[in-house]
């Protein structure tokens, strides 16, 4: 039977991206389409899965496209459900050229000049074409383009911009960048070239051209428009791709190691690790909007966003214990300073779209930025206060201690639910960040009612994409939470994504299923499983029981969290604000490490009373560093100068350090503090002649 014509153009368009002629093989796929045209739809599911689990490389799956007719495919990929979803799936994986691009200059030359010359025949220039496209890819990009530019070889220009449409996707983005070339006629060229390959990721920088005072330029430009057939502005159209970049939107076969910029009119490549290679091209696409529209806020806001959040992702891999970012340690201090200096305006701005579209690591950049670039005049009318009210304690807790940082501590905004969350801050010991992947209907109620409990921060997608592209760009998550039947994907995706992440190497993964046992079969023992439907109580458990005894960096986040609130507590107390609301929280990190307990303790000097002070003495008694004893006793003497009783704990454990052997330091602190107290006049004198030493030579005793 003949196709119909849509089958036709999907049959058309799989063959043209995945390219390679059909191979009729015996393979697992082949098998499937024989059940699937038997009608024995549940046996074939069941051995689409098979595949799946198998995890197929690039190149089997390439095999496996080509084992089966283009009317097979058209079969698999229309049959709803799971066979379609398996079917893409395998489809993607085999569009991935697999072969490393190589960057050789001198094959490259050779190559463009016999893809071009006058003189070579169809068959000849075809052949060098094809070793350029499988081979070199967008590194060929740089010879084509001068070649676009020469105005003594018409017809090599002609040659080069048909090799460029051969390269499709890959000569997209170098040239985008070659349309700001000082030479009319490269800029002529690359626009006719983009135009020929038709890529949406051209549109903004051709609405700009359609513009342009050079007729060439323009005519080609508003073709391509024309054709494209969009609206609005090129900065609206700039700002929404940068946007789109910043949160992983990278079209397929898009992703590459490098980003190309025009030094000297001439395209250069940068290596650019995965984890940054959004984030870098978000903030290539705003600088050219900023360009555009210097005075424009959203402009500016939208660089900024893009430096904070490739700065945050720096960081906060370094903190995780990817190495391999160390060399650009440095950079991340660099994007910061290119971010104060878009302004107070564009950090606003920047923090209110990182919180309204889930954005942690520009959130979270943006408040640290911000914190010192606000100050005490103008911090009640930052973006800062609303980010306080975020679903997310990593916002939650940064934005209180950034406003206490911006205000000194004094006249903090807000500063009852400030003190509130740092609160919580201060006792958390174990934050686990946890990212949950299922349709909203199912885990809106659960993510919501895990995100308030204590430890744990919850971020969530509806759908795999989504989700695959929230963990592109912040990949320091701790568990991942799948729902066994996604929208627009197989959890088995998002599972290879994250198994083949180096980055997410310890990334704990569980699966949302109704039948746990059937799930335990079909993900195998690396993937946890939790009984649907999701609840809040089964979110934490299911949680739990993956990490544990699992080395993570969480124990080293909750400290950072703990330590900047009892600055921050201290802070406030030290400007006799009020800080009531986190007296008992500060009172149960006595125990914590120096760099938790000693503010803590200076803090409840500043601001407790008597029920703090035995927690103190208690503190006190129970050993530790000697700069954690001598603040606890300092912070006792500070209670005990202002409260008219005298507890006995709290005497005993200062006389007991007092009469010790302890460092000169701290039983200075002790005395002191006893010295602050108001004693009985007998009771005072007793503890004198307990203290009582004779200055002479060993050996003598108490008169």
């Amino acid at each position: 039977m003949a196709r119909s014509f849509p089958q036709f153009l999907l049959a058309a368009a799989v063959a043209a991206v995945v390219g390679g002629s059909v191979r009729a093989q015996d393979t697992p796929l082949q098998e499937a389409v024989t059940l699937l045209r038997l009608s024995k739809s549940d046996e074939a599911v069941a051995k689409l899965r098979e595949i799946l689990a198998s995890d197929p490389s690039n190149t089997e799956a390439l095999k496996l496209y080509q084992s089966v007719s283009q009317d097979e495919w058209y079969m698999l990929m229309t049959t709803r459900g799971e066979v379609q979803q398996i079917a893409q799936s395998i489809l993607e994986r085999a569009r991935v050229e697999t072969r490393q691009r190589s960057r050789d200059e001198a094959a490259i030359a050779e190559l463009v000049a016999t893809a071009t010359a006058k003189d070579s025949d169809y068959g000849t220039r075809q052949a060098a074409i094809n070793k350029l496209v499988a081979n070199h890819g967008e590194f060929a990009v740089p010879a084509l383009v001068q070649k676009l530019g020469d105005p003594d070889d018409a017809e090599g220009q002609i040659q080069a911009i048909y090799v460029l449409s051969q390269l499709r996707s890959a000569a997209v983005l170098p040239l985008i960048e070659a349309l700001r070339s000082s030479n009319e006629l490269v800029a002529q060229n690359a626009a006719a070239a983009l135009h020929q390959i038709g890529d949406d990721r051209a549109v903004p920088a051709m609405v700009y051209l359609a513009g342009d005072e050079r007729p060439n330029v323009s005519a080609i430009a508003r073709k391509f428009v024309a054709k494209k057939g969009v609206s609005g502005g090129a900065v609206d159209l700039l700002l929404a791709q940068a946007r789109n970049y910043l949160q992983g939107e990278i079209p397929i076969g898009g992703h590459s190691d490098v980003v190309w910029q025009l030094v000297d009119d001439r395209l250069v490549a940068t290596d650019v690790p995965a984890l940054l290679y959004p984030s870098e091209l978000a903030k290539s696409v705003a600088a050219s909007a900023v360009r555009i529209a210097p005075s424009s806020l959203e402009a500016r806001s939208m660089l900024a966003q893009a430096n904070l959040g490739q700065a945050n992702l720096i960081e906060t891999s370094l903190a995780r214990g990817d190495e391999a970012l160390r060399p650009l340690e440095p950079v991340a201090a660099e994007l910061k300073i290119a971010a104060l200096a878009t302004g107070v305006d564009a950090l606003r701005s920047a923090l209110d779209a990182g919180v309204r579209q889930g954005m942690a690591p520009v959130a979270i950049g943006a408040i640290q930025a911000l914190a010192a670039a606000e100050s005490v005049d103008t911090i009640d009318q930052s973006t800062l206060l609303a980010a306080l009210q975020s679903s997310d304690k990593r916002i939650q807790y940064a934005a209180a201690e950034s406003l206490v940082v911006a205000s000194g501590g004094a006249r903090v905004p807000q500063q009852e639910r400030v003190v509130a969350v740092l609160a919580d801050a201060v006792g958390e010991e174990a934050v686990r960040t946890i990212h949950v992947i299922a349709p909203s209907l199912d885990s809106a109620a659960a993510v919501q009612a895990s995100s308030g409990v204590r430890g744990m921060a919850v971020e969530a997608n509806a759908n795999a994409i989504g989700g695959m592209r929230s963990l592109l760009v912040n990949p320091n998550v701790d568990v991942v939470v799948i729902n066994e039947i996604l929208p627009d994907r197989m959890p088995e995706d998002v599972i290879g994504n994250i198994k083949k992440d180096p980055r997410l190497a310890n990334t704990r993964i569980v699966v949302i299923a109704k039948d746990v046992e059937a799930a335990q079969a079909r993900f195998g023992d690396g993937v946890g499983v939790v009984q649907a439907p999701l609840t809040g109580e089964t979110l934490v458990a299911a949680v739990n029981t993956a990490l544990e005894g699992v080395s993570s960096p969480a124990g080293e986040r909750a400290e950072a969290y703990a330590t900047k609130a009892s600055n921050a507590l201290l802070a406030i107390a030290r400007q006799k604000g009020s800080i009531a609301g986190a007296l008992g929280n500060l009172a149960k990190q006595l125990d914590r490490g120096d760099a938790v307990s000693v503010p803590a303790a200076r803090a409840l000097g500043l601001a407790g009373g008597p029920v703090e002070l035995s927690s103190l003495a208690v503190a006190l008694g129970n050993g530790g560093s000697v700069e954690r004893r001598t603040a606890v006793a300092e912070a006792m003497g500070n209670i005990l100068a202002r409260i008219d009783a005298c507890p006995q704990d709290a005497i005993q454990a200062l006389v007991a350090v007092v009469d010790s052997d302890a460092e000169v330091g701290l039983r200075t602190a002790a005395a002191v503090a006893l010295g602050k107290s108001k004693l009985e006049a007998q009771w005072r004198a007793d503890i004198q002649k307990k203290l009582r030493r004779v200055a002479g030579h060993a050996g003598g005793g108490e008169g």
